[in-house]
């Protein structure tokens, strides 16, 4: 150990000599740049159109009304950075001259990107200030088809959109493309699709770029939520003993009893199908293994010096939880989240395997393999969600071995 070494520094450098594990986390990067720019990967929205002697610009538009909430977060963080790269090329550089580690400036340039995805979320979330989507109702390829010599866009690499059906090309597989332009009735209708269509005629690529907005958000929310609550009360028990920890205890077995799964059946049964009640049931149920995890961390950090020093002058029992112990005693979370994020991704594709999670249209890796499940036949509604899910779990699971091998000198080679 290097004189002076932070214990993050520590793990830091513990962790990349896991090879598995260090790609696996770089693996991240473009599993988010995939769901932060999906619009800007495929859109039947063209980023310009000239309307005769206007110039529109309906993707822009869209990108403030779209048709999920989830995709309005992710469209305020791909606007937001644009500024957040121009304002990094500066804080970067001046950081950099201060001597901060490169670790400590990532960090610091990813919570700033929420920072300002935050702010725009806020601004715009106002009706009077949100720009309105004035051309939702019109279908520029057609336009376009119908009127080439007066009428053109300028799309992005996909011009297919996530809930763009064509009826006239359901169910087809991979590398489908139309070959008679007499049959066309859109601009894009010219455009393959890579790994073929539903049954609704909606592109499966572009769905599985969309999805992992789904995938993504239930993940992180899920075990952000539970992971907060596991923490707060874990600590509690842990740090004030007797009753209290034995009150928390019983509270914690009582919840373990429900299984998260079958909680979620019972409410989409009574309340309907919601990305929202699988995030909310999933953190709801999974923190007391988070809890206990802490408690028993919280037990051995109390009986070391530094917390009888802390309250020997007169710091208050707030502060040394979550300034003193916290700090030492956060390791279980870390490694426990990674496997929380595949576990909540997991359940997830499962719910709606069974047709209890999210509500078509909505683009899903679990919904395409609810279609694959009534007919064997479309393979690629099997194939190309299932590696989609094997590969981001096995990128959390692998994630999380790393920190657990890092934060565990026990485990290290």
């Amino acid at each position: 150990m290097e004189q002076g070494e932070a214990y993050l520094d520590i793990v830091w450098r513990q962790f990349k000599k896991n090879r598995s594990a260090l790609i696996s986390l770089w693996m991240l990067a473009p599993l988010f740049l995939i769901a932060i720019f999906a619009p800007a990967i495929a859109s039947n929205q063209p980023l310009v159109f000239y309307d005769g002697d206007q110039r529109l610009f309906p993707w822009l538009r869209w990108l403030f009304n779209p048709a999920e909430p989830i995709d309005f977060v992710f469209n305020m963080m791909m606007l937001g950075s644009v500024p957040w790269m121009f304002w990094q090329g500066v804080a970067n550089y001046l950081r950099k001259r201060r001597g901060m580690p490169g670790r400590r400036r990532l960090g610091w340039a990813i919570v700033e990107l929420f920072i300002i995805t935050a702010i725009l979320i806020a601004v715009f979330s106002h009706p009077d200030v949100r720009p309105k989507n004035k051309y939702k109702t019109r279908t520029f390829a057609q336009e376009q088809h119908q009127s080439s010599e007066t009428k053109s866009g300028v799309y992005v690499l996909i011009p297919l959109g996530p809930r763009e059906q064509d009826l006239e090309a359901m169910n087809k597989a991979p590398i489908f493309i139309r070959e008679n332009a007499d049959e066309w009735t859109e601009s894009n209708d010219g455009f393959p699709h890579f790994l073929g269509t539903d049954d609704t005629g909606r592109d499966v690529l572009v769905q599985m770029i969309y999805g992992t907005r789904i995938s993504m958000t239930i993940g992180f929310l899920a075990v952000g939520l539970y992971v907060t609550i596991g923490v707060i009360i874990g600590a509690t028990a842990g740090y004030f003993g007797g009753k209290i920890d034995m009150f928390i205890s019983r509270i914690i077995e009582i919840v373990l009893l429900f299984p998260s799964f079958f909680l979620i059946l019972t409410l989409v049964a009574l309340i309907g199908p919601s990305i929202y009640i699988i995030m909310f049931v999933i953190g709801i149920t999974s923190w007391p293994s988070i809890a206990r995890l802490i408690r028993g961390e919280v037990l051995r950090q109390r009986a070391i010096e530094y917390t009888d020093a802390a309250r020997a002058l007169g710091v208050s029992h707030f502060r040394v939880i979550f300034r003193h112990i916290l700090p030492n005693a956060l390791s279980p979370a870390l490694v426990a989240a990674p496997f929380g994020i595949a576990n909540a991704i997991i359940i997830e594709a499962g719910l709606s395997l069974l047709g209890f999670g999210v509500r078509p249209p909505t683009p899903s890796w679990g919904t395409l393999l609810l279609l694959g499940s009534s007919n064997y036949s479309y393979w690629w509604f099997i194939v190309f969600p299932s590696i989609a899910i094997f590969v981001t779990v096995t990128v959390f699971n692998l994630i999380g071995s790393g920190l657990r091998d890092a934060m565990d000198p026990r485990l290290r080679s």
